[in-house]
């Protein structure tokens, strides 16, 4: 039987509680209704109006790409506190993180359109589809208003409607009502315990201004650049009626002529024309469009280099404010994943032992020069094998490259502090001359390249 039909079988054993539930659904959720929803639910700017704002389209793009480019693995924890990555060949669940998530996008497409809706609405979802057996088939992802809630006494059921024939396809009919336990709703900014509150509606009053600086700016340079002045002439006596309207008539023309055709406009009479239109240097609209962007970038916990505004930004402290961005802005909103992903998808057995987690250091921007450092650093002093160490750098594995490397001058030893591999000791004879003695190193810089290496099984 198609799985689409079992998972819908299983729905269906549900129906005595469903239909006491669907009695207090409302109507099919249209477009009209989506696009009304838009503009009441998103602080009356709606999803496209407020991605206008080059700023706030920046920072949703950032984040998304940021977290949604590093790759989502489940961990086992170990019993000393350390977690090892599930190899996707033992484990079913690691496998499905190694495939795709439904069959119309990768884990990559998947997640960076949770996180733009996460990033814009603090509201998450994406459907799981199960077969009879409970195994996890395929997830689909929603957008945050083709998702509504209904409570029926303490439980929760989720109300997805597909307008279009692209949803339709991906979810396999027109509606579909999802029990709790089939959606990741991942939310952020919760207020009432139940939904996230809205990044729009928060930043309602900047949105707004930045969409009244926009305007300005459309009509400040629109109009094809044109002039806005007075025309004065140096003669007080007044103008009889029918000239002024003559003058008036040519002038207008002329004007024409010249956001047109750009021909030159030739005064005559000492007739003068004074501009009255804003300087918008003295108006101080950069600086005052530099603070609005300021204001999106706190909205999101974004520093305002990310979407390449460089005021006030230093090569000095660009890794600092590198650092501050993953960990309060990338790594909060990576956990609120990880931890729905986990009470979705794994059982309350399996959480006691797995979990879900982004790779962290894929977040990070790499400075290639300290990488490589540690790695040889980590490879020399047998924290890492050779092989292991390879692979930072994209090699392929080497014969024997599975052992460690010790320095000589220390010993291995085991948990019980037995020595397996005593270090190298020199002994000195008393009637050594002192001149044969062997000069130590002066410094520790020194003594770092004096130390010998060997191999450990």
């Amino acid at each position: 039987m198609d799985n689409a039909l079992i998972v819908q079988s299983d729905a269906d054993r549900r129906d005595d509680q469903l239909e006491l539930f669907e009695k207090g659904h409302g109507e099919t959720m249209t477009m009209a209704d989506f696009s009304e929803w838009m503009s009441s639910e998103l602080a009356g700017t709606g999803v496209v109006g407020a991605l206008q704002i080059g700023a706030l389209l920046l920072c949703c793009d950032v984040i998304a790409q940021d977290i949604s480019k590093a790759t989502l693995r489940l961990r086992k924890e170990n019993d000393n506190g350390t977690s090892q990555i599930v190899s996707a060949r033992r484990n079913e669940m690691a496998g499905f993180l190694k495939l795709e998530p439904n069959h119309r996008h990768t884990w990559r497409n998947f997640m960076e359109m949770l996180v733009y809706w996460s990033c814009l609405t603090d509201n998450a979802y994406a459907g799981v589809i199960r077969a009879n057996d409970d195994t996890i088939l395929e997830l689909i992802p929603f957008q945050t208003g083709r998702v509504q809630e209904k409570v029926y006494g303490r439980e929760v059921y989720y109300d997805v409607t597909a307008s279009t024939m692209q949803e339709q396809a991906l979810l396999g009919a027109t509606s579909r009502t999802f029990a709790a336990r089939d959606m990741i709703h991942v939310r952020t900014r919760m207020l009432d315990g139940m939904d996230g509150h809205s990044t729009l509606s928060a930043g309602r009053k900047t949105i707004g201004i930045m969409n009244n600086l926009a305007s300005y700016r459309e009509n400040l340079f629109g109009e094809e650049g044109q002039l806005r002045g007075i025309f004065t002439r140096e003669n007080t006596e007044p103008l009889p009626d029918q000239m002024f309207q003559r003058i008036r008539m040519q002038f207008k023309e002329l004007m024409r002529k010249f956001r047109k055709i750009t021909e030159p406009i030739v005064l005559e009479g000492g007739v003068k024309f004074a501009p009255i239109s804003s300087n918008p240097k003295e108006m101080e609209l950069v600086q005052e469009f530099e603070a609005q962007i300021n204001e999106v970038c706190r909205m999101f916990r974004m520093p305002p280099h990310k979407i390449f505004l460089m005021s006030g930004s230093k090569y000095e402290n660009l890794e600092t404010q590198e650092k501050m961005y993953v960990g309060d802005t990338l790594i909060p909103r990576a956990e609120a994943f990880e931890e729905q992903f986990a009470k979705i998808l794994l059982s309350r057995k399996d959480r006691l032992q797995y979990f879900f987690q982004f790779d962290r250091a894929e977040m990070t921007l790499r400075d290639t020069k300290a990488e490589t450092e540690r790695t040889i650093r980590a490879a020399e002093r047998g924290i890492i094998t050779r092989n292991e160490a390879r692979a930072v750098f994209g090699f392929n594995p080497t014969a024997g490259g599975d052992t460690f490397l010790v320095p000589t001058n220390m010993s291995l030893v085991d948990e019980d502090n037995n020595v397996l591999v005593g270090g190298a000791s020199t002994p000195q004879s008393d009637t050594a001359p002192a001149d044969d003695a062997v000069d130590e190193p002066a410094d520790e810089a020194t003594a770092e390249k004096a130390v010998s290496l060997r191999i450990v099984k």
